[in-house]
């Protein structure tokens, strides 16, 4: 048997690299073919709680170009302490959202995710919706037709009066609370506010999306309304910021570049989230602090 066997090893080993090679071909081709939504990188040093809140503001993290890994995207040791970082996340506080410290940016955050812009779209749909009160989608679109020949079911008119026929002011919900989600840590980034307030107000606003939306497709959609109410424009028009969001949210969806994190697929919509504070001043889990600490 083992003069049989010896002959027969160069066969076997043969045969044996034969079907190694084999497995390994089929293990790249299911790599290639896997989705994208399936290759994403689960890694990331955040709390489930943070890594929640980035992502409920992940069209305006990516159009910032910003790290999902980070709070804020931008929040990691040292970088702090870059002047022109802190001073231009500053300045846009207090262009965009008249924050220049503690008690503005608590007050605008609370009142953002207690009523925000849906209450001004809420009343401003009750108003149309006496103007056009029985018109259909299409009537709409013929209306919104007499300002733009090109308009469709996205355009503002129809787009604006279905979604609150459907949802009422809470169309918009997602739009206020994915921003209060992120806006709240960039005030933690500049020193306006500490880590209790942050989970404050991005739990509370999390907790008020999880029982509205099924999931982050609607929440992300609500939210890209909101930006379309904020801007008055027309999602059809390829030039305008609606459009270019909605690039960023495919892109980000595909994990395409430079979009290579998912973050839909990273951290699940129904995350418990919570106000116990179990991470470092930068929202680094524990496991991960002594790699950071060696950066």
């Amino acid at each position: 048997m083992i003069y049989v066997l010896e002959a027969l090893a160069p066969l076997i080993i043969s045969v044996g690299g034969a079907l190694a090679f084999v497995f390994i071909l089929r293990a790249i081709v299911i790599h290639i073919q896997r989705p994208r939504e399936a290759k994403r990188d689960t890694y990331t040093p955040l709390s489930p709680t943070l890594q929640w809140m980035n992502t409920a503001g992940s069209i305006l993290l990516a159009a910032n170009k910003d790290d999902f890994r980070y709070m804020a995207g931008v929040y990691y040791p040292g970088n702090e302490n870059d002047p022109k970082k802190v001073e231009g996340i500053k300045r846009s506080l207090w262009k965009y959202w008249e924050i220049q410290g503690h008690e503005s940016a608590m007050d605008k955050m609370t009142r953002l995710v207690r009523s925000g812009m849906r209450v001004w779209y809420g009343e401003e749909m009750k108003k149309l919706e006496t103007l056009y009160h029985g018109y259909s989608e299409e009537e709409l679109i013929e209306v919104a037709k007499q300002e733009n020949p090109n308009a469709n079911e996205d355009s503002f008119l129809p787009k604006m009066i279905m979604a609150y026929r459907r949802y009422g002011e809470n169309a918009l919900l997602g739009w206020d609370m994915g921003r209060a989600g992120y806006i709240i840590q960039w005030c933690y980034f500049v020193g306006y506010v500490s880590m209790e307030e942050v989970l404050e107000i991005g739990v509370e606003a999390g907790r008020k999306a999880q029982n509205f939306f099924q999931n982050w497709e609607e929440m992300m959609e609500s939210y890209l309304l909101g930006g379309q109410y904020w801007m008055r424009e027309d999602a059809s028009d390829p030039n305008s910021m609606t459009a270019e969001r909605w690039k960023i949210y495919e892109a980000l969806w595909k994990g395409e570049k430079p979009y290579k994190k998912i973050p839909y697929t990273t951290i699940a919509f129904d995350t418990h989230l919570s106000k116990e504070i179990i991470t470092d001043k930068y929202g680094i889990m524990p496991e991960y602090q002594k790699y950071y600490a060696n950066k």
